[in-house]
């Protein structure tokens, strides 16, 4: 496993990922693909619930890197240059999108817990309903709120990397994961 001091074990396989795809080389390409396809697709399922779109999203994405391999720029966080660069496509796509939505498209429902198992059914469903609370929560974070807690705790990004997804500083990370958190656990107190 190649590790890196300043990028760790993980990011460091991404980096050589990377570099072999700008390369040409199509099993990087598509191991980069298959580690990040479900990860994008549930980012985005989290601010607007169009799984046709998540996924045209995600194919136009990795299209367009591929055929600009030859071109792409240097890149330290592989895994945040792709949120970033979902976020942005997924985002251009909701604008042109815009005029024919809800206004608050932000407050859709997130996706539901999955079914608990037979067996341990009563551990499950207690599960499934703190899940539920949480969710229920999260809702009511802002956007930008509920964004920076998808990042961190669903996708387990650092603040520099949710600093470079969003665009916003890393204090300014620090602060929305501050404020969330205060938020959760008071709406979960109550």
């Amino acid at each position: 496993m190649l590790f890196n001091k300043v990028t760790g074990p993980v990011a460091s396989e991404d980096m050589a990922l990377w570099e072999s795809l700008k390369r040409g080389n199509e099993l990087a390409f598509s191991s980069l693909f298959k580690k990040f396809v479900n990860p994008l697709y549930n980012y985005g399922m989290h601010f607007f619930p169009d799984q046709d779109l998540a996924k045209d999203c995600i194919q136009e994405l990795f299209t367009s890197i591929w055929q600009k391999k030859d071109s792409l720029s240097e890149v330290v966080f592989v895994k945040a240059y792709l949120f970033r660069s979902y976020r942005n496509l997924l985002f251009a796509r909701i604008s042109e999108r815009k005029k024919d939505l809800h206004p608050d498209f932000w407050d859709e429902e997130m996706l539901e817990p999955e079914s608990s198992k037979e067996a341990e059914w009563i551990e499950e469903e207690e599960a499934i309903q703190t899940s539920r609370l949480v969710q229920h929560a999260v809702r009511e974070l802002t956007r930008r709120q509920r964004e920076v807690v998808v990042l961190r705790f669903y996708n387990g990004m650092e603040s520099r990397q949710i600093a470079e997804v969003m665009g916003i500083s890393v204090e300014a990370v620090h602060n929305l994961v501050s404020k969330a958190i205060c938020l959760l656990r008071e709406k979960l107190r109550s």
